[in-house]
């Protein structure tokens, strides 16, 4: 299979694959996708998707995860890693996300530790990995991460807001003052500082909440797409066009997996240098 094909797009109606995932629930439904590509320069894939829904069908799960290359074992951390925690979370909220923002940090914290000790109980090579999370409901947004896959909310009209935060060198020097310029330009400034995996010592996430107030995407990728768009608002007008795109539904809404699709080719038509992962869900007012 050539690099160029191998695209790995999970809709209603297509068969998961072993680097995106959605449950049966996930999959009925109309307003998520996620989609995962090697890119151009990569001999493999480690990132992975995983998408779920509750047995309520009000909370969606949408987790990305983005293996580190130099940890043997990297590409089965992410699955592994994803998928424990969609699996986990997706059980939980039979019982509704907590309201109490204490109690909900603790949800996040348990569900970030269970990803951790699946990975590190593997009988293979333990490798580490990045990994984000988001619950969503059409009232509240729920994101917690660890590394540098990140999450953003990008209303229909007004600015987007990124809702994560990178535990990377870039970060910890923007926290001591430096500018964004400055540290991105930095020595090892795309080193992250936590992760999942092997040799982890913290792994407790970075959690926030978001109330949103009008229509618009969740998107949570890999820094594989982020990277050509670091700022939130570039990302916005960057996102404009493949929702122009996308194929549109009955009532005129795009398409979640065309707007997958196009950011991936973005991502790809930019040099494709390293592996490209969205999961996406539409919010309509």
């Amino acid at each position: 299979m050539n690099k160029s094909d191998q695209s790995y797009t999970v809709t209603p109606g297509t068969a998961a694959t072993l680097r995106v995932d959605l449950t049966d629930a996930a999959a009925a439904r109309g307003d998520v996708a996620c989609a995962s590509h090697i890119g151009l320069r990569h001999e493999t894939n480690q990132d992975a998707a995983a998408l779920g829904i509750d047995g309520s069908g009000h909370h969606i799960v949408l987790v990305v995860a983005d293996g580190v290359s130099s940890t043997e074992g990297a590409e089965e951390c992410a699955r592994v890693a994803s998928h424990t925690a969609r699996d986990y979370l997706a059980a939980t909220m039979d019982q509704g996300l907590p309201i109490n923002d204490d109690d909900t940090v603790t949800l996040f914290e348990r569900t970030f530790q269970k990803a951790h000790e699946a990975v590190v109980s593997g009988s293979g090579p333990i490798g580490a990995c990045t990994l984000a999370v988001a619950v969503a409901t059409h009232d509240r947004i729920v994101v917690g991460n660890i590394g540098d896959t990140r999450t953003y909310w990008f209303p229909d009209d007004g600015d987007p807001i990124r809702l994560s935060i990178d535990d990377s060198m870039a970060q910890a020097q923007m926290d001591l003052g430096l500018s964004r310029e400055e540290a991105e330009r930095g020595i090892g400034a795309h080193a992250i500082t936590k992760w999942i995996g092997a040799s982890a010592t913290d792994v407790a996430p970075r959690v926030m909440a978001y109330k949103p107030q009008q229509s618009g995407w969740l998107l949570v990728c890999s820094d594989g797409l982020w990277n050509h768009v670091p700022d939130a608002g570039d990302f916005a007008r960057l996102m404009a066009d493949p929702v122009s795109k996308a194929h549109t539904d009955d009532h005129g809404h795009a398409s979640p997996a065309g707007v997958a699709d196009g950011l991936i080719a973005y991502a790809n038509n930019c040099g494709g240098h390293d592996n490209i992962t969205v999961a996406l869900w539409r919010r309509d007012s």
